[in-house]
């Protein structure tokens, strides 16, 4: 019956100091025992990296210098791979076919009705100034000058990239400016378009090549850059579309020292700009499903509640919490042995 008695005494100070040590959350240091205690400083972050998806060397959309013909060239015959560099005004490609000939013919004659129109323009200018001639009859004259403007400066834009040849059914294509060459996109082509002008190519500014990845929307408002194993290159935009809680972000243009070839896929990390702690993975435990770590305190240990953020070089925790500062000092050794106290489940002696 005594034996009872004690058992049941036992089992009741056991749950009152269980109930104690949860309200509290903390262990005096003397019910430790002999246990070997480990310290080690908080230490403050301000940027740390996190994995990514793998990220990809892309174009950046709607930069590339679109070269459109006005007709449709029977035949092209390329002089340059896709995604070779070229410089401003270098042959990349031979024009040939009776539409190249049909397009130096309306040129000509484009600028043969220019002159005439601006001839006329001019003449007369002077004379609607003094009220000489109706203004039905300037008007006219006005309407067909600017006719003529614009349906010249349609042809002699792509002149300007055209070198013609001495057999008049060819012509060299030249690069626009310089740049990365890219093929065009025939699966995009509209077919009425193709009737009288043709998408032959795009040349893209080395400025509007950059990485991109998805990182986590959460960490979207933090990204500073993208680091890959030749070089780190600073975020410039973030794209404002969630893709199954990512988020899509670009570089800044990479510098040529990354040595990133157009359309490469890259291990790539993103760096964070963080106001965070950090400590020894080892150190951090759940209690009840919540991240903590045991600070030091005066003559006790007390489990903090922390909100993990990632590794840093994978030994260390990243974290948040109030009331931490880089001075306090958290338990790194012994961590199960003291959350089983915490817990109720005994003694050290």
């Amino acid at each position: 019956m005594n034996y009872t008695i004690f058992r049941y005494v036992l089992a009741l100070f056991t749950l009152v100091l269980t109930g104690y040590a949860h309200a509290n959350n903390s262990v005096p240091l003397n019910s430790l025992g002999k246990l070997s205690l480990s310290y080690s400083s908080i230490n403050a972050l301000s940027t740390m990296e996190k994995p990514v998806s793998t990220g990809m060397v892309k174009v950046l959309p709607g930069s590339p210098l679109r070269i459109v013909a006005p007709m449709n060239p029977q035949k092209i015959d390329y002089l340059v791979a896709h995604g070779e560099s070229v410089t401003q005004n270098q042959r990349i490609a031979i024009l040939s076919g009776s539409e190249v000939h049909h397009f130096r013919e309306n040129l000509a004659a484009k600028t043969a009705l220019l002159e005439i129109a601006t001839s006329r323009f001019n003449k007369n200018r002077e004379l609607v100034s003094v009220n000489a001639i109706p203004q039905d009859k300037w008007l006219n004259i006005a309407q067909q000058y600017y006719d003529a403007q614009l349906a010249w400066g349609h042809l002699n834009h792509f002149a300007e990239m055209f070198e013609p040849q001495e057999d008049d059914d060819m012509g060299y294509l030249l690069a626009p400016s310089k740049g990365v060459f890219m093929l065009p996109e025939q699966a995009s082509a509209d077919t009425e378009t193709q009737a009288t002008e043709s998408q032959l190519g795009a040349v893209v500014s080395p400025n509007d090549i950059r990485l991109s990845t998805l990182v986590n929307a959460l960490d979207s408002d933090f990204v500073e850059a993208i680091n890959t194993d030749s070089c780190s290159v600073n975020i410039e935009r973030v794209e404002e579309i969630n893709h199954r809680f990512f988020v899509r972000v670009w570089s800044a243009p990479i510098p040529e020292g990354c040595a990133l070839q157009l359309g490469a896929h890259v291990n790539t990390r993103v760096q964070l700009s963080v106001s965070a702690l950090t400590v020894s993975a080892d150190s951090v435990f759940y209690l009840h499903g919540q991240a903590s770590v045991f600070v030091r305190r005066a003559s006790a240990l007390e489990a903090v509640p922390i909100t993990l953020i990632g590794n840093a070089d994978n030994d260390n925790a990243v974290f948040t919490a109030e009331g931490l500062t880089k001075n306090d000092e958290v338990l790194t050794s012994s961590i199960s042995a003291v959350q089983g106290i915490l817990l109720g489940l005994g003694g050290i002696e």
